[in-house]
């Protein structure tokens, strides 16, 4: 059986795990990232506003050589015919017009000869953009400046030049526009990092919440496992959860140790008894019978007082058997081979027995209408294989006392004692039940009354192992009845 772990001996849960780097703080971590992105943000903004300078200098460029080119077609409309005059300035607006302003011819007669070309429609969020600018800010009122333009035959024209503020104003929200894209992407992409690093930094949350969850269950296998963490402030939690886990493992053998000690000192104190009862009550018992035999030889010839003594005789006996089956109860290993040649082992077969004999007095008891049976399992060791001597004790007194809870409690029909022993390396594993079809249990806190259940629990809990307590047939309310279980594991010594 498992040994407590002295405390001198406990794993040091404590020591930090080494790190492939060291952690970094978090707040550091995402202001890196945000930085990264601010700065290729700045970087882009600079490209595109370099981009948008070059291309609106070609604008004011291509803008200023269309009006110098307009203004020498006016000046010089004297020598052109009026179909040849509207055509080049045609051709002139259609390759890269004034910038920001409309012409107008308009001939003697009223008629328009020629007419600002027509914008193609914008797009939905630039159209959004120039409502919400008019909505907000009234555009400026249309300013128009006029000319006397002669033609050769003598009937002159009048050329219009028209400030146009809608070109000018979507020019404004494209650039608006490019803004707002930039800004929105920026921000997304920020986002977009700051999420990454936030999920690997807190990537290593599922192993730290799942080591907190086995702690709460008295398991710390979970926080041996735990990986070095990459940030700073989980680093501090799962060191704070190695230095607790390491408290929880000492605390718990210390006190398996102890309960340990306190279970040897009852089986101390029952040995005592047992040789008290045996040395003093049964020498008394033998002393009777053989008194009562004289007595019954003598009074061969009174028959009526002869067969007084021979019922005296009977009940000597049937107490004699008693305070065997008692000395059996309180010392159970006494008369094994090896109980007085300070072996430390047993064969698989004693345990059977006495688990076998145990079983069988419940059955043979008076008045006892419970049904039981042993199923007695091993696999892949011989039946001369050596068992942990505390082992088979503790086996036997958690049998002898979920037996007699079933006996008073249960009200069962059948109650079923299991054992099955199987190798494992360096040892072996023990698993242990006893079901009934019975009441089950009224409430939790059956657990902390009287020396039943507790009593149990804190002996299998002493032999380095857990109590598991669920009912048998949870489908019947009525009669759910209870399974109690534990695995025990044992180490193979050399004794055995």
């Amino acid at each position: 059986m498992d040994v407590p772990v002295p405390p001198g001996k406990t794993p040091d849960l404590t020591a930090p795990v080494p790190a492939a780097a060291a952690p970094m703080d978090l707040p550091r971590l995402v202001m890196r990232g945000a930085l990264a992105v601010v700065a290729a943000a700045l970087v882009l903004a600079l490209l595109l506003g370099l981009w948008r300078a070059r291309e609106d200098m070609r604008d004011e460029l291509a803008g200023a050589l269309a009006q110098a080119r307009t203004n020498a077609l006016l000046v010089a409309a004297q020598v052109r015919s009026d179909d040849e005059l509207v055509a080049a300035l045609q051709a002139v607006g259609h390759d890269d017009g004034p910038r920001h302003l409309e012409l107008r011819l308009i001939d003697a007669t009223g008629r328009v000869r020629l007419e600002p070309p027509v914008e193609p429609p914008p797009s939905w969020p630039l159209r959004a953009l120039v409502a919400l600018n008019g909505v907000l800010f009234a555009p400026p009122a249309d300013r128009t400046v006029g000319i006397v333009l002669p033609r050769p035959d003598g009937l002159p024209w009048q050329a219009q030049w028209v400030a146009s503020h809608d070109a000018e104003q979507r020019e404004a929200m494209a650039q608006l526009l490019d803004m707002l894209v930039l800004v929105a992407g920026c921000g997304g992409v920020m986002l977009l990092v700051m999420r990454w690093h936030l999920k690997r930094s807190f990537r290593p949350l599922a192993p730290l919440l799942s080591a907190i969850a086995r702690v709460e269950q008295q398991d710390v296998s979970a926080v041996r496992a735990l990986p070095a963490m990459p940030i700073r402030e989980l680093d501090a939690i799962a060191n704070a959860l190695r230095h607790l886990a390491g408290a929880l493992e000492q605390a718990e053998a210390q006190r398996r140790q102890l309960a340990a000690q306190v279970l040897t000192l009852q089986e101390d104190e029952r040995s005592r008894l047992a040789r008290e009862l045996h040395d003093e009550f049964g020498q008394h018992l033998t002393a009777l019978r053989v008194d009562a035999a004289w007595l019954q030889r003598r009074l061969a010839d009174q028959p009526e007082l002869a067969a007084v003594v021979a019922g005296m005789s009977g009940q000597c006996e049937r107490i004699q058997q008693e305070v065997r089956a008692l000395l059996t109860r309180l010392r159970p290993l006494a008369g094994a081979p090896d109980d007085e040649a300070g072996h430390d082992a047993e064969d698989v077969e004693r345990l059977r027995s006495l688990l076998d004999n145990l079983v069988r007095a419940w059955a043979q008891s008076p008045g006892q209408t419970t049904h039981y049976r042993l199923q007695f399992d091993i696999a892949g060791l011989d039946h001369d294989a050596r068992l942990p001597r505390e082992l088979v004790l503790a086996v036997y007194r958690i049998s002898q006392e979920a037996l007699t809870n079933v006996a008073r409690h249960a009200r069962a029909a059948e109650a079923t004692l299991r054992v099955h022993i199987q190798p494992v390396d360096g040892g072996g594993m023990l698993h242990w039940s006893v079901e009934d079809d019975g009441c089950g249990l009224d409430h939790p806190g059956v657990w902390q009354r009287g020396n039943g259940l507790a009593g149990i629990k804190e002996r299998v809990w002493a032999a380095g192992g857990d109590l598991d307590c669920q009912p048998a047939r949870p489908q019947r309310p009525a009669s759910p009845g209870l399974r109690l279980q534990a695995l025990l594991r044992y180490n193979t010594t050399s004794g055995s």
